[in-house]
């Protein structure tokens, strides 16, 4: 992914004469409270957002906001992978395709099996109905506590993040002024925060960690997460460091001597 420059050298003048108005670059840092030397970074820019999963250090999303495009990058083999709408829906279309043809199989099956063998078919059946239901809610579902609490100087909310129904994790959430990022960088959040959702709506590919670190809200985040589900994500993560920076380019490219992977290896689609 190649990030045009508007930079020229008749506009550098008038650029460093307006750079005042224009927003800066914010980065965000989350430390584990288990692993202390375990830290997510999300940066973001006017046009972009790089998130680090902290569960997969090897593995970074990053985000296009005008094109409306995630780019899934990953370090250890050094390769990547671009999903936009219209792959999604083509993802979409293969993954309904290959629901309805286990369904069938399951419901031809079910007229020769016995009566336990019927039983976990019908389980099974009933689970992949569920799924291909669309979604009528916001996969995020925030539930406030009625406790608050202060987490490294930040005054929070506590509130329950609910995925699915289930209890995924207890944020405390501060307001975005309070923490100094501005609108600009909260609407860029939570277009990241939108897109994402879908992706799962629509994929289910199990992973849900950028859904609770950043929220589908315009004036909250979360200054601490606390991973509750599943057992082997359980974790606190607390909002350490916040800076307003000029984060170079290339932190929202892929290296160039990484190779371009089909979709379909970059997620698994339980």
């Amino acid at each position: 992914m190649k990030i045009p420059t508007l930079v020229t050298r008749l506009g550098a003048a008038l650029t460093f004469s307006i750079s005042s108005l224009t927003m800066a670059d914010i980065s965000l840092t989350y430390q584990s409270q288990a692993t202390p030397e375990h830290r997510s970074t999300i940066l973001v820019s006017e046009d972009y957002i790089r998130f680090e999963n902290p569960m997969a250090p090897e593995f970074f999303m990053l985000f296009d906001v005008k094109r409306q495009h995630m780019t899934l990058v990953d370090s250890e083999k050094r390769s990547y992978s671009i999903l936009d709408r219209e792959t999604l829906e083509s993802l979409s279309e293969q993954i309904e395709v290959t629901r309805r043809a286990i369904m069938a199989e399951l419901e031809a099956g079910m007229k020769v099996a016995n009566d336990e063998e019927k039983e976990q078919m019908a389980e099974i059946l009933e689970q992949i109905q569920q799924l291909a239901q669309a979604p009528e809610k916001q996969l995020v579902e925030y539930q406030p506590m009625n406790s608050q609490q202060e987490v490294n100087g930040y005054n929070c909310q506590m509130i329950e993040a609910q995925v699915n129904g289930e209890t995924q994790a207890k944020l405390c959430v501060a307001n975005s002024s309070e923490v100094g990022i501005p609108e600009s960088a909260m609407n860029t959040l939570e277009s990241f925060h939108n897109f994402s959702s879908g992706v799962h709506q629509q994929l289910n590919p199990g992973d849900t960690t950028e859904l609770l670190f950043v929220m589908n809200s315009k004036n909250q985040l979360p200054v601490s997460i606390k991973r509750t589900y599943p057992a082997s994500a359980q974790d606190e993560y607390r909002l350490t460091d916040v800076q307003t920076l000029t984060i170079p380019a290339s932190a929202f490219q892929v290296p160039q001597t990484f190779e371009a992977k089909d979709i379909e290896d970059a997620f698994i689609v339980e």
